[in-house]
């Protein structure tokens, strides 16, 4: 049966895949030109040569780290409220979250971003030092968005912690922070290159609007089930804040609110007032804080409701493991090799997607079309080279392959070519047009 682990990868993980296959210092140089940090890629090249660059080993990687983030939400309810039973409910509320749940199997970089966060989080309430430089740092290599989670802690640190009357020791007090910056610094020029490149080449995100970003906090707090079930959940989750001891509790929740949601309030201005970087897999570590926050403190009377949300969570996402809806471009792509002809020319339609990447994982040749111009930046375009795109169909070819998610009618070649036939794979197609006389 098809789930999740082996479907089939989609234009992201692809690039990523062929991205961590190459000699190193090539995907370090792909790194460089990409919007992301390198350790997601350093680890992903290190994994692949011990266990191997099939669908179910690279994700394997994801599901772990996932798993050693939902480890750390136990260890912080545990740190927090002494008792191991609602530590562990919680950390599978955060596993099995609809919203996180699909991440567990995407070889991308957010299940290692939410593991390093998480795991800063936690040395940081604990004030084990050591344990934060590391995770922190870490973290801060594996995503951007570290450094809102990071300045969500120093402004706690200094609201709760730091002694304002011995300003002659501050250098002693925040230390570990100074260490972490320090360490960031080799990364501070590519960091800027990157925000540089981003914003002055119309990157694909937009400024969210103020009914996206409702939305977004609205699936957060819901855990990401589905539309039908999202009032059930809300309720749930009302009942859960509603029934917590606040005044034994009310600090240490108000400290981890500070921490968790940082990310999102300094990513609207910064979308707002800079260039949009907002984008909900962005904020896998708030998600993650939300069902913390949703069971930190929690009265015992509340366990009924936790329990129920619990089940609701775990339900969704075994109907989303068993169900995948990532497109089928393994099917494809072995039913094209089986059908070649001599002489056939592919190309990948560029409408609202392209699948250059799918392609080039399941080993077919086949450059986007582009007849309007370069593509804009985009995960995707660090990778390419000029045999990647093409600007017009070569006119001494005999079959013209082309394969897009768009529906027939949308797909606009020149004149001269003529739909002969097509396969449909749900939502991919191949498409087979010949010259017309």
């Amino acid at each position: 049966m098809e789930t999740m682990w082996t479907e089939s990868l989609w234009g992201d993980e692809g690039f990523s895949a062929l991205a961590v296959q190459k000699p190193f210092w090539e995907t370090m140089g792909v790194v460089m030109r990409d919007t992301a940090p390198p350790l997601f890629y350093i680890l992903g090249w290190a994994w692949g040569r011990v266990f191997g660059f099939s669908e179910v080993s690279l994700r394997s990687l994801s599901f772990l780290l996932l798993v050693g983030a939902s480890g750390f939400t136990f260890l912080i309810l545990r740190k927090i409220g002494k008792e191991s039973l609602p530590a562990l409910a919680g950390a599978l509320l955060a596993f099995f979250s609809p919203f996180l749940f699909p991440y567990a199997f995407e070889f991308r970089m957010y299940a290692l971003f939410a593991f390093m966060t998480l795991g800063s989080v936690y040395f940081f309430i604990s004030q084990r030092w050591k344990g934060y430089v590391i995770f922190t740092t870490l973290a801060l290599y594996s995503h951007h968005y570290t450094l809102f989670t990071v300045l969500g802690q120093f402004l706690w640190y200094l609201i709760a912690e730091f002694d304002w009357k011995h300003l002659k020791t501050a250098h002693r007090q925040l230390w570990p922070f100074f260490l972490v910056g320090g360490l960031y610094l080799p990364w501070i020029y590519p960091f800027s290159i990157q925000l540089a490149r981003v914003k002055g080449s119309g990157f694909w995100l937009s400024v969210p609007s103020l009914g996206e970003i409702s939305n977004l906090l609205y699936r957060f707090a819901t855990g990401g089930v589905m539309v039908s079930r999202r009032t059930l959940a809300a309720v749930l989750v009302v009942i859960l804040l509603v029934a917590k001891q606040w005044k034994t509790f009310g600090k240490k929740w108000l400290a981890l609110c500070v921490i968790f949601l940082m990310p999102i309030i300094l990513s609207i201005i910064i979308s707002y007032i800079i260039t949009p970087i907002f984008y909900d897999r962005y904020l896998l570590s708030v998600f993650i804080g939300m069902s913390v926050l949703i069971v930190v403190g929690m009265r015992k009377w509340a366990w009924p409701a936790l329990l129920l949300l619990l089940a609701l969570y775990i339900y969704s996402s075994v109907g989303l493991f068993t169900h995948p809806t990532k497109r089928n471009f393994r099917d494809l792509a072995n039913y094209v090799k089986q059908h070649e002809q001599p002489g056939d020319f592919r190309i990948n339609y560029n409408g609202k997607a392209h699948h250059l990447w799918e392609s080039k994982y399941y080993g077919i040749d086949a450059p986007i079309y582009t007849p309007n111009g370069p593509l804009p930046l985009y995960v995707g375009t660090a990778q390419m080279t000029d045999e990647d795109t093409i600007q017009a169909i070569p006119s001494d070819i005999s079959r013209l392959e082309v394969f897009t998610s768009e529906s027939v009618e949308q797909v606009k070649l020149p004149k001269e070519w003529g739909l002969e036939e097509s396969k449909e794979f749900d939502e991919l197609k191949v498409l087979w047009y010949t010259p017309l006389k």
